[in-house]
């Protein structure tokens, strides 16, 4: 159980550092008057990125070996799930039920932050129970 929270720890200290990429880059973007759809893929991809690399060297490093190419393939598929999801959650707050840009970017972070976790770690990065 120890070792279960302190991973899920880890996941929050990298997710915190994810989502602080993808908020700056999505409110510099917002700011020049990108289009929120372009923004929110750029701003997804550059937190993406920072995700990989930070929890497949630390988060989940104790993962069972593996195939890194098969990881990369798996977060790929999970990210782009997730970025459909999130990016349908915040179109349909801010665009359709005309919530604010901000508390839609928001919602949808969390909500793809908790689907990303359950995903990253019994598929992406495999560790078992």
């Amino acid at each position: 159980m120890t070792e279960r929270l302190i991973t899920l720890f880890k996941f929050g200290i990298v997710g915190i550092a994810n989502t602080a990429v993808d908020a700056v880059v999505f409110a510099l973007l917002a700011v020049v008057g990108v289009p929120v759809l372009i923004a929110q893929v750029i701003s997804y991809s550059c937190g993406v990125t920072n995700s990989y690399w930070l929890n497949g060297r630390w988060t989940f490093r104790d993962a069972r070996g593996g195939n890194d190419r098969a990881k990369l393939i798996r977060f790929l598929i999970t990210n782009l799930v997730v970025l459909a999801l999130t990016t349908l959650i915040l179109m349909t707050l801010h665009d359709m039920l005309g919530w604010s840009l901000v508390m839609s970017k928001i919602l949808a972070t969390l909500m793809g932050m908790v689907l990303n976790y359950m995903v990253s770690r019994y598929w992406v990065f495999r560790i078992a129970t």
